[in-house]
């Protein structure tokens, strides 16, 4: 076949329209890259066009057309590579660009040096089966551009055009392997396809180059992509065989004559029986489907929509019955149940529209079902359109799930800590389509588990809450034991000077005046344990005066200092009353009798401090640090229950206070006490 650019029959006429589409991609195309790649098919189909030979066997192929014809494709491919990471908005790697370029230009370089040269290429039938494995690389890219859902409408033109020149020289390349010889027809065909494809490619581009980057609602079904894939696959399978056949003759050693028969033999029987076998055509078409096919659902979508039923605030719902609201919602269910892990048995917790006849059904903890549930993860499809791979597992169903009306699907609820549930759900007139895929199943499965782990953190919060409520009831009664203590010192005292001092009028006035003290605390603490809390304006000069006065007979005796007029907060006096008398009692007993102890009062940019500094033993930084907040653990021996200090800063930070301990060791403590002022 000799290489000319023949201007006699007229294929530069025939390239014309490529020439209209370089000038068209060059003013029209907005994308840098896109355009030059895009300019380069156009100039390298002219220069094709111009070169094509009237008949072509598959003998006769010379080393300058087929380096035209390779990068011809390789432009092509460059081409279609870049508008794929335009719609996946990536870039192209460096190692493919590298690559291709590196290949163009090594091809470019040789075309040129081979242009008057008409020596054949060695290996015609390799020649073929390079230009088939360009065009299956080419039919790859293209179905991925025309199935992604990101392509704008001219990527996905383009990628039409390429598509139906990649697959009819696959034809025609494919025909030369079975036949020396091609019908001239066939082959004139290549440039009026190109021609009529190159013209399409140009009014796609003048209509739809400014959208290049909006999305495309074009999409071609799953069957029409499955057959591409198929074909791609057999494609290359059988260039593989033939190549190998190939490596066979070239060679030439008598018993491979032979081992080529049995090749053949072999590769057709490694073909039926991989046809005929389910397993592997279920778990080819599942893999296709997950690696080709646009997804069934928005996976994004879905989790969002799951994320905002389950976060969605509802009255009077708990989180049983908001879980099995949002699977109802996302699968479209008319009815359903959740059954939560308990002691011995999984228990309903939630229903809705559940229909079914008998008691409301229980399941072991150790049954078939609960197992297979929490071991394999597996979906049980307890309908008369189960697959062929439920019908194993049914068996395993118990006897209350045909009692339930318009069973679905029985979904595991798993959590990291293991199955904490399962959901049943329920469909009217359940039809063929409701088979499950394995899309579905993927979905089902994540939001099971997301469902499992929104349960399991409701219930450890509902469980926290419980703790703290409990925390809160030991510590009012805590607090309570503590006042009543110190209440039944007043009384035993009382009781201890009777005898001795009962004729005396003054101290029958002074009992008379304790039980009435006592009584009204009593009457306080009741109150406090109802959470009957009294907040009034508080007079911190009378009350630190008052606190003085009750302890004025205690060693070292208070002094009480001011440098404010006026101090008032809001709050309940008698607790912060009892927490100042606390501090005081502590100080004398941290000091020695001809210590000092002093209150002093002071206010600044309306803060109120209360600063109550003593000369005692004082207290290391590791002490006041670790262990002098901390309650139960008290410094007295066999007296008092260690809440004091605890107790004090509580009521304190009830008043939206905060207390301030600062001690040196044998030098003394001070404890400031920080309040609002009352506005």
């Amino acid at each position: 076949m000799e290489f000319s650019f023949n201007l006699i029959e007229g294929n530069w006429l025939k390239s014309c329209v490529e020439i209209a589409l370089a000038m068209i991609v060059l003013f029209k195309v907005p994308i840098l890259r896109i355009r030059i790649s895009l300019f380069a098919c156009a100039v390298i189909s002219v220069i094709w066009h111009s070169s094509v030979p009237e008949s072509i066997s598959a003998a006769s192929f010379s080393w300058s057309f087929l380096l035209l014809e390779s990068l011809r494709y390789l432009s092509w491919i460059i081409a279609l590579l870049y508008l794929l990471m335009l719609s996946r908005q990536s870039k192209l790697p460096n190692s493919w660009a590298y690559s291709l370029y590196a290949a163009m230009t090594v091809i470019l370089v040789l075309f040129l040096y081979n242009i008057d040269n008409e020596a054949l290429f060695p290996s015609p039938v390799l020649a073929l089966y390079l230009k088939i494995l360009l065009g299956l690389f080419g039919v790859v890219i293209c179905e991925q551009l025309i199935r992604d859902d990101h392509s704008s409408r001219m990527t996905k033109l383009v990628a039409l055009v390429a598509f139906i020149l990649f697959a009819y020289d696959i034809i025609v390349f494919s025909l030369l392997l079975l036949s020396s010889d091609l019908h001239v027809s066939l082959w004139e065909a290549r440039t009026v396809i190109s021609s009529v494809t190159s013209l399409i490619l140009a009014l796609s581009i003048i209509f739809y180059a400014g959208q290049l980057q909006e999305r495309s609602r074009f999409k071609l079904s799953n069957s029409v992509i499955i057959f591409n894939t198929s074909l791609t696959v057999v494609g290359g399978f059988l260039i593989a065989i033939a190549l190998l056949a190939s490596a066979f003759d070239y060679f030439e050693i008598s018993w491979l004559s032979a081992s080529k028969v049995i090749l053949y033999v072999l590769a057709v029987f490694l073909l039926i029986a991989l046809s005929l076998s389910e397993k592997i055509r279920d778990s080819f078409v599942v893999w296709t489907s997950k690696h080709f096919f646009a997804h069934k659902y928005d996976y994004k979508k879905q989790w969002i929509q799951l994320d905002g039923l389950l976060s969605k605030q509802h009255k009077n719902q708990n989180c049983y019955d908001i879980s099995l609201n949002a699977l109802k919602t996302i699968f479209h269910c008319n009815a359903g149940g959740i059954w939560v892990k308990g002691q011995q048995f999984y228990t309903s917790v939630a229903t809705q529209n559940l229909n079914f006849s008998g008691s409301v059904p229980i399941e072991p903890n150790q049954s078939d079902l609960i197992k297979k549930l929490e071991e394999e993860e597996w979906i049980f499809q307890a309908r008369e359109y189960a697959n062929k791979y439920d019908a194993q597992y049914n068996s395993y169903l118990p006897e209350w799930v045909p009692n339930i009306e318009g069973i679905w699907i029985i979904l595991p609820l798993n959590s990291a800590s293991g199955l904490i549930g399962f959901a049943v759900l329920c469909k009217n007139n359940l039809n063929e389509k409701e088979k499950l895929t394995w899309e579905d199943l993927d979905l089902l499965k994540l939001t099971g588990r997301q469902i499992a782990s929104y349960i399991s953190q409701e219930q450890v919060s509902e469980k926290l809450i419980q703790n703290q409520q409990f925390d809160m009831f030991n510590k009012i009664s805590a607090f309570a034991i503590h006042d009543i203590k110190n209440l039944i010192a007043q009384q035993g005292l009382v009781v201890k000077n009777a005898e001795k001092y009962k004729h005396h009028p003054e101290f029958i006035d002074d009992v008379i005046a304790t039980i009435a003290n006592s009584v009204n605390k009593m009457d306080q603490l009741l109150k406090k344990i109802k959470g009957e809390v009294e907040s009034k304006t508080i007079n911190l000069h009378e009350l630190l005066k008052q606190a003085v006065k009750m302890n004025v007979n205690g060693l070292p005796s208070p002094v009480f200092t001011s440098d404010c007029d006026s101090a008032f907060i809001n709050g309940d006096s008698d607790k912060l009353l009892m927490a100042i008398n606390h501090l005081i009692k502590n100080a004398q007993d941290a000091t020695a009798a001809d210590g000092s102890l002093t209150l002093h009062l002071r206010s600044h940019d309306n803060q109120i401090w209360i600063d109550i500094t003593d000369t005692g033993i004082g207290m290391d930084q590791a002490f006041v640090k670790n262990e002098l907040f901390q309650p139960f653990n008290s410094t007295k021996e066999n007296e008092g229950m260690g809440i004091g200090a605890f107790q004090i800063r509580e009521i304190i930070h009830g008043l939206n206070g905060e207390l301030i301990v600062e001690s040196t060791p044998r030098k003394g403590s001070k404890f400031s006490i920080y309040l609002p002022m009352l506005s």
